[in-house]
């Protein structure tokens, strides 16, 4: 569903996608033009993992997952996007399919952004250069996962992926990472390849441990359990924030 936006209120929303930040006022605004906001239900396909790439997407508001098709109509969980972000740009980059699915998890707003309207955006060899830190740190986390996936054991692998998690779309407060709205235990499970049972199981050991605790709408976690986990990737996070402003 297309959802009615002015072209100064496209042209504002892209000045707070890191990726679009600092681009010349006027090249924004030519890409503005070509942006067209849609709506999407909850659980509704963004696009299908397979399909032709004819546009890349700014979320606006909301949260949609990447998916990967599994078998019996499973799905793995590549990560969650969330407002402010890009998402369907790889496919840009070689002309592929998409390698992966998106889906909202919640009433979602985005801004589509054709193709043609992306490539004219990398003449810009700034924003060309903000867009190889970006692909980089994609293929990062990528990896991270698979090692977590591979060569982690169950509870590991819930651990890193809340922890992940709070230091991609948690707030810090004092000694610990609130994560809000709180990752059902299912969509835990896809992301870890983890049953849901075990991550109900593996949550409660570690509320009994005060590692973690439930909130109404949220995960809260306690930072020193997690430090493994955390710390590590708020050390990746720095290296790819320096990368990207120097």
């Amino acid at each position: 569903m297309c959802a009615v936006m002015s072209e100064n209120v496209v042209f504002q929303l892209l000045q707070q996608v890191p990726l679009f930040a600092g681009l010349p006022a006027a090249e924004l605004r030519t890409a503005a033009k070509e942006i067209r906001s849609i709506v999407k239900a909850k659980s509704a396909t963004i696009f299908d993992e397979g399909s032709p790439a004819d546009a890349c997407y700014v979320l606006t508001s909301g949260r949609a997952k990447v998916v990967l098709a599994g078998e019996q109509a499973t799905e793995v969980i590549l990560g969650t996007v969330e407002p402010m972000e890009l998402v369907g740009e790889l496919s840009l980059l070689d002309g592929s399919s998409r390698s992966a699915g998106l889906v909202a998890l919640e009433e979602t707003q985005l801004l589509r952004l054709p193709k043609a309207a992306f490539q004219q955006l990398r003449n810009n060899r700034a924003f060309e250069d903000k867009l190889v830190v970006h692909v980089t740190g994609m293929l990062r986390r990528a990896t991270e996962q698979l090692r977590a996936i591979y060569t982690y054991d169950s509870t590991e692998r819930v651990a890193w992926c809340v922890a992940r998690l709070a230091i991609r779309s948690g707030r810090r407060v004092g000694a610990t990472h609130v994560i809000s709205p709180r990752p059902t235990h299912q969509e835990l499970a896809d992301m870890t390849g983890c049953s849901r049972e075990t991550v109900t199981r593996i949550l409660a050991q570690f509320q009994k441990a005060r590692a973690v605790s439930v909130e109404s709408d949220a995960l809260v976690l306690n930072d020193a359990a997690f430090k493994k986990y955390i710390y590590v990737e708020d050390a990746a996070t720095s290296r790819l924030e320096v990368a990207r402003f120097v």
